[in-house]
């Protein structure tokens, strides 16, 4: 992979200078709250399982040899260092445009204007730090923290903090751009040290994804020195190294435009619907206008409400959330300081998914038809819940041609949502015609809101994802954090398939049809969504696909949205033809045919989940999968007669999860100092796996881990195990490209 672009754009000598202070030059019509947008994105089986051979391929290089997936189709790409001569980005003035280094800037830039000294600063036990800051003052902090306001105010990521005996927890990473503390006023506080850090570093050593992220190198926890969670960064200099900084910027017209949406509309609340090109910023203004909303004084006074956001996330492959694959209706209820791969299961107190839907696909193109279903679903939720009333913020892929925009001016159309923002103010002009017709006056473009520079592409930041998510575990009281140890050491849950009152109805496999004999083989060591099938009228035209009438049907179809007296009773006979009905696999697993590629209707079925296939027992029929879904939610599911239904789909392939034991073991044995571990992609230009190598049984040495072979010294890849992958028309062409 190459290195990261590099792109110049004039800036001049504008020294560091706080939100107070610019706001004084900005004209009345600009003149709003802060903002802080985001860089845009930006298994092991037990003994008798069999592993899975496949046409895909993935290198991790570590130490004298390197792993290789054969089953991974999506490797996973190399992490770029950053260019020697931009180690430090630049820093960047808030509410003004995205400025980086010219190649003649200075060595050394400032990124705070709070200078540590030992009159406004004083450390306490446990290591809390007691900082006074005087008007109009700003600070980057890089680390996990919490912030404690004991007078005075501070904004950050557009949150406002007033004092408070509780705590605002951020894990600011640098591989996102570093939430901003500002301060308009003399103000006192307190920042705290996370209680998880610790946890969330430690994936480190399972992942190089998770490497070169924080304030310490990887190499200090290898050494068993002791790290600071969190750090002042005042300049450049203070930044680790081979780091580059960039903190959280917001434009004048986004400030003018969250001022409208905050303040306004005093006789409805705010239906946000945003949308516009890939890696604009459209995640990065909703997590500000979600912020801004939930503690904004004006809103909470007027309302007299406790503070509650509803965000509806239709993008499945950058959820805020939950994992990707999946879309969801989420009640926000304190604001959002963290990237996204630190909360996809979000502790209670800070957010809860009212309801998800499984698309099975990161994109909507793999059946856009569900996905409109998904979305109205959802939306009904929230008309017919709690949350009516109070503002809803709807977050959209960033595909706007073709089919994707026929998705946008659907979804526009049905929602009807108050705004419609469009992130960017260069088109394409068909598709600002096209959803500007469709909203009329909601529509409103913004500026987008580009990153400069990405160490992590969307594959990496889905990859930390789906980490974090197999990796977290729920507390009692609610709170999250992370097991730090491979997925084969924590003990599988057995779900059997088969006997009296198993586990599973069965599995179904959206978009393709694996033949039954080879069923097994590709859903293992893959990622399913556990749904639960809330009515039996969420298999709808399923049954078409059944041979042979079933039992409450005379003429061989079951008609299961029409509605009569004996409701219950059709459901029961509908859930017993279901069940005689069902194919196997040779192994005796169940599943739906469904050659037609229906899914379930999401009006009557719900996601509870994912959940990673890790083996499959034939001896005890039974499945061993890992998921962080509580196991009290899927007893609550079962105890209601629900039934339970692995869906398989196109979900990434987590190959991160076949390699954490080689990686936890590279990194404690200290092979690689630096800290770094390079992930090869298998089907790049420079591949040369169609060669022959020297020794084609040392090529094919096996490490002891399913899906996972090593290749010593300079050895290649046998022939014939270069990836192969096909090329699919997502509409792009428009609505008559062959979608």
């Amino acid at each position: 992979m190459a290195s990261p672009k590099r792109r110049k754009i004039e800036t001049g000598d504008t020294q560091p200078m706080s939100a107070f202070a610019l706001r004084r030059q900005l004209p009345s019509g600009a003149n709003s709250a802060f903002g802080s947008p985001k860089s845009p994105q930006g298994s092991s089986r037990p003994a008798g399982s069999k592993p899975v051979a496949s046409s895909g391929s993935e290198t991790v290089k570590s130490g004298n040899g390197a792993a290789r997936l054969p089953l991974d189709p999506s490797p996973e790409p190399v992490i770029p260092a950053p260019p020697k001569d931009l180690a430090h980005c630049c820093h960047s003035v808030l509410d003004s445009s995205v400025t980086s280094v010219s190649a003649d800037a200075p060595a050394v830039q400032p990124f705070s204007t709070f200078k540590l000294t030992k009159q406004n600063s004083r450390k306490l036990s446990g290591g809390i730090l007691r900082l006074k800051l005087v008007e109009s003052e700003r600070f980057v902090v890089l680390g996990s923290f919490g912030v404690r306001v004991i007078n005075g105010e501070v904004t950050v990521a557009g949150a406002l903090l007033r004092p408070s005996e509780s705590i605002a927890w951020i894990h600011a990473s640098h591989s996102y751009a570093i939430p901003v503390l500002r301060c308009s006023d003399e103000t006192s506080l307190e920042l705290h040290p996370h209680p998880n850090a610790a946890e969330l570093r430690g994936l480190e050593k399972l992942s190089p994804l998770f490497r070169g992220l924080w304030n310490e190198s990887p190499a200090a926890a290898r050494n068993g020195r002791h790290i600071e969670p969190f750090q002042l960064i005042s300049t450049s200099k203070d930044a680790p190294k081979k780091a580059f900084i960039q903190d959280l910027v917001s434009p004048p017209a986004w400030n003018k435009k969250l001022a409208e949406l905050v303040t306004g509309q005093e006789s409805k609340c705010p239906v946000v619907l945003i949308c516009g090109p890939k890696s604009s910023g459209k995640s990065t203004f909703g997590r500000i206008l979600c912020n801004r909303l939930l503690t904004s004084p004006s809103r909470r006074s007027r309302r007299g409400l406790s503070p509650a956001v509803a965000i509806l996330d239709l993008d499945p492959g950058q959820p805020e959330y939950h994992p990707a694959g999946t879309i969801g209706l989420v009640h926000v209820k304190r604001p959002n300081l963290s990237p996204p791969f630190t909360h996809p299961v979000p502790a209670e107190a800070d957010a809860t998914v009212l309801r998800s839907h499984a698309v099975a696909s990161v994109s909507p193109a793999s059946d856009p038809e569900l996905y409109i279903e998904c979305a109205l679903d959802l939306f009904r939720h929230y008309q017919q819940s709690a949350l009516r009333g109070r503002p809803l913020i709807i977050n959209t892929p960033g595909w706007v041609f073709g089919t994707g925009l026929d998705l946008l001016t659907e979804l526009v159309s049905k929602l009807a949502p108050t705004d419609v923002i469009y992130m960017s103010e260069d088109g394409p002009s068909e598709t600002v015609e096209a959803l500007k017709g469709t909203a009329k006056n909601a529509f409103v473009t913004l500026p987008s809101q580009q990153s400069e520079f990405t160490t992590r592409t969307a594959l990496h930041l889905r990859a930390m994802q789906a980490m974090t998510y197999f990796h977290s575990v729920r507390s009692r009281s609610g709170d999250v954090s992370w097991t730090p140890e491979p997925l084969t050491a924590m003990p599988p849950l057995q779900v059997r398939y088969s006997g009296e009152s198993p586990g599973i109805l069965g599995i179904l496999s959206y978009e393709l049809q694996p033949p039954a004999g080879l069923l097994a083989e590709t859903v293992n060591g893959s990622i399913l969504a556990i749904v639960e099938i809330e009515d039996a009228k969420a298999f709808r035209d399923l049954f078409h696909t059944i041979q042979g009438p079933p039992p409450s049907s005379s003429d061989g179809a079951m008609d299961v949205d029409e509605d009569d007296e004996d409701d219950e009773g059709k459901r029961l006979a509908l859930t017993a033809a279901l069940e005689t009905q069902l194919a196997r696999t040779p192994e005796g697993i169940p599943f739906i045919p469904n050659p037609d590629s229906r899914s379930l209707d999401p009006r009557y079925s719900r996601s509870l989940g994912l959940v990673l296939l890790r083996g499959i027992d034939v001896a005890s029929r039974s499945l061993q999968v890992l998921t962080p879904v509580p196991l009290s939610l899927i007893e609550e599911s079962r105890s209601n007669g629900h039934h339970l239904v692995l869906v398989h789909g196109k979900f990434d392939t987590p190959g991160w999860a076949y390699t954490e034991d080689a990686y936890a073991r590279s990194f404690t044995e200290g092979a690689n100092e630096e800290g770094t571990v390079e992930i090869a992609e298998g089907d790049t230009d420079s591949d040369d796996s169609a060669d022959e190598p020297e020794n084609l049984e040392d090529a094919g040495d096996f490490t002891g881990t399913p899906w996972v072979e090593e290749l010593r010294g300079n050895e290649k890849r046998p022939v014939g195990s270069r990836v192969w992958r096909v090329r699919r028309d997502l509409g792009k062409a428009g609505p008559g490209g062959g979608d």
